[in-house]
């Protein structure tokens, strides 16, 4: 995807309140993913790190014995943003690489996977359609790969009594909706990562910037400041006017009040002007660019001991990786070369291919018959799914508890290297963590 979509997509996507930037890439991904530093973080907190939150050893379930399915049809829908102002197909081809996987491995117990694909176009009444069409196809699950307006299409497959299934939250609605189900990090967990690295650097004053909007504020007083003060964190909040930001004047602020991190949670235009604005007025603390990955390739140099988060590992961190995820990793790149869409291995098609390999886990536990009342209670068991590229997932366990339709409270962050080779990529530099547990002090 060309730099321009990128960017239109980023201010899409802030608008549709991902204020917490759900998702996050790889550096080469030619998008942006919906969360830096000049002070190398302690031995300690790198990859060597082993997290519970990260487990490898295979989870201990009450799955009853799988049933035949052989000759049986699983009617799935597929929704993704491929109209109007975004287009991120790789958000669509990874999880259709990922079905054509499990379908020619047996499918879902033996029964194959059908796709009933609408593309809708960031607009309200696009998702509306889509969710018209897929109820209307009788599909027994809806799952979207993104669609920054689906909180729209929420109500009518609530309605239709259809689980609407997702990687990462597109819209404060789905957050807590009845039947919604978000199968990586809940949003809010995004506030945890920049205090938790703060900490470990031994860092107390972190001046978190932001663009100035309704849902922004909300994120800064409802979310980031209580977490703040329970660990301690003198907090500074900076807006910048998102029509006409002035990045030289918010790095100066930050650094007048004695800022020892900056933390930008912002859209990736955000993300290259605060960096760049950083780096111009040589800010000697910890810059923290949110889950942005787009300004990497954009500052190139300047972007070097930065720090982003995130919920998965990219095929570029498998080196960093456990051996399980590192596998998958491997298994993942050949699928999509394969498929001849090597072009976007390192972006967003790896939550979808992940999300859709813990869908198959989860499809496989139904023992009745496959409809979406079935499929809903299977979403809601609460069980253990292996995470794929990320930590394990609890669907229906709440793992943080203010958003009840998150799987996973699971965060990372990663360090902006440069590589031997004298590529810039990112490391681990503190591996995945429970950020809700981390958050209660």
């Amino acid at each position: 995807m060309k730099k321009r979509s990128a960017l239109r997509l980023t201010a899409l996507l802030a608008a549709a309140t991902m204020v917490a930037a759900a998702c996050s890439d790889g550096e080469s991904s030619s998008a942006t993913t919906a969360a830096a530093e000049t002070t190398a973080a302690p031995e300690t907190s790198a990859a060597t790190e082993t997290s519970a939150a990260a487990d490898t050893t295979a989870p201990t379930e009450t799955t009853a014995a799988a049933i035949d399915r052989t000759g049986e049809t699983i009617k799935i829908g597929y929704v993704n943003n491929e109209g109007g102002a975004i287009a991120l197909p790789e958000f669509r081809i990874g999880g259709e690489v990922a079905i054509d996987q499990i379908n020619a491995n047996g499918g879902i117990n033996g029964a194959t996977i059908e796709v009933v694909s609408c593309l809708a176009d960031a607009s309200p009444e696009g998702s509306i359609n889509c969710a018209n069409q897929l109820i209307e196809a009788g599909v027994v699950m809806a799952y979207t790969g993104i669609d920054v307006a689906s909180d729209a299409a929420l109500p009518l497959y609530q309605e239709a009594g259809i689980p609407y299934v997702t990687s990462n939250g597109w819209g404060p609605a789905q957050g807590n909706a009845d039947g919604s189900h978000i199968l990586h990090a809940a949003s809010d967990a995004y506030a945890v990562g920049p205090f938790a690295l703060a900490k470990d650097l031994g860092l107390t004053k972190v001046a978190s910037v932001y663009e100035q909007s309704a849902a922004g504020e909300g994120f800064i007083n409802t979310i980031t400041k209580p977490i703040a003060d329970k660990l301690g964190i003198e907090l500074q909040t900076i807006a910048v006017d998102p029509a006409a930001p002035d990045w030289t004047a918010a790095v100066a602020t930050a650094q007048s009040a004695g800022a020892e991190m900056i933390w930008g949670q912002l859209t990736e235009p955000g993300c290259i002007g605060m960096v760049g604005a950083a780096r111009a007025a040589a800010f000697p603390g910890v810059v923290f660019a949110g889950s942005c990955s787009f300004y990497i390739p954009i500052v190139g140099d300047a972007a070097v001991d930065t720090y982003t988060q995130g919920d998965l590992y990219f095929p570029s961190m498998k080196s960093f990786a456990p051996e399980r995820i590192a596998t998958n990793l491997t298994d993942y790149e050949a699928a999509m070369k394969a498929a001849g869409q090597s072009d976007y291995t390192e972006g967003f098609a790896v939550a979808a291919f992940g999300a859709w390999m813990e869908l198959r886990t989860i499809l496989e536990r139904v023992t009745g018959d496959m409809t979406a009342e079935s499929v809903e209670a299977a979403l809601n068991s609460g069980e253990v799914t292996e995470g794929w590229f990320g930590p394990d997932i609890k669907c229906g366990a709440a793992p943080w508890p203010s958003g009840k339709s998150a799987c996973s409270a699971g965060i990372a962050v990663y360090k902006v290297i440069k590589k031997d080779d004298g590529t810039i990529g990112r490391e681990i530099a503190k591996d995945f963590f429970d950020a809700y547990e981390y958050s209660q002090g």
